[in-house]
């Protein structure tokens, strides 16, 4: 790397090191998820560190409007580490950004994955496309679509693992920058399915959006 793409990936993994110290523990997560009700969840999530990602949220959302609140801070999060790092590395920490949103259906038969892999060698920087170490974080992420339930999660867990020691070791590269952007990935996916699982679950809120469909 030159002194410029150094000294912008040392400033991003300063930025990211803030926000990876401020990560929920295995304990935190329990007590959040020990939350019953969409609104005390919602509550709880709010006090701490995912804050950020629920600011638009309001309590009456529907499944549908807090999909897509949800989804529009996890863009807003992708946009503003895409800019630490150096021009020419935005558009493939963009394009890497979008991997939690592949549908599930991609399980079935893979086309989606195949073509969102095709796109992200091709967002890379020239010089860079083949370096295995920096594929290892998609890899780390797209299984989840080819698994069910309890697969994703055991899956998950083993990416967090090895995020984190990517994380580590990697500090100051695009390698550091993409294994703390799939932490907060998965962050973001267990809060999102956390919170919309008991939306979706109060009897209230299904009757509504039941009649509504």
């Amino acid at each position: 790397m030159s002194p410029g793409e150094r000294a912008a990936f040392a400033y991003a993994q300063a930025r990211l090191q803030a926000h990876h110290g401020r990560r929920l523990s295995d304990t935190d997560w329990r007590r959040l998820e020990a939350s019953r009700g969409a609104a005390h969840y919602l509550a709880a999530a709010r006090a701490g560190s995912l804050a950020g990602w629920l600011e638009a949220i309001g309590d009456a959302d529907d499944g549908h409007t807090l999909e897509a609140k949800l989804h529009a801070a996890w863009t807003r999060h992708v946009d503003e580490v895409a800019g630490w790092v150096p021009a020419d590395w935005r558009a493939a920490l963009r394009w890497f950004g979008t991997l939690i949103q592949l549908p599930i259906s991609a399980r079935s038969d893979g086309d989606a994955a195949t073509r969102w892999l095709a796109r992200w060698r091709a967002a890379l920087p020239r010089a860079h496309r083949d370096a295995e170490l920096l594929h290892r974080s998609t890899h780390l992420l797209l299984p989840r679509l080819n698994e069910g339930q309890a697969e994703r999660d055991a899956l998950a867990q083993a990416a967090r693992l090895a995020f984190k020691r990517l994380f580590r070791r990697h500090a100051g590269s695009p390698v550091a920058v993409l294994a703390a952007l799939g932490l907060a990935a998965l962050d973001f996916e267990r809060l999102r399915g956390g919170l919309v699982a008991r939306v979706l679950l109060a009897p209230e809120r299904g009757a509504r959006e039941a009649d509504a469909s």
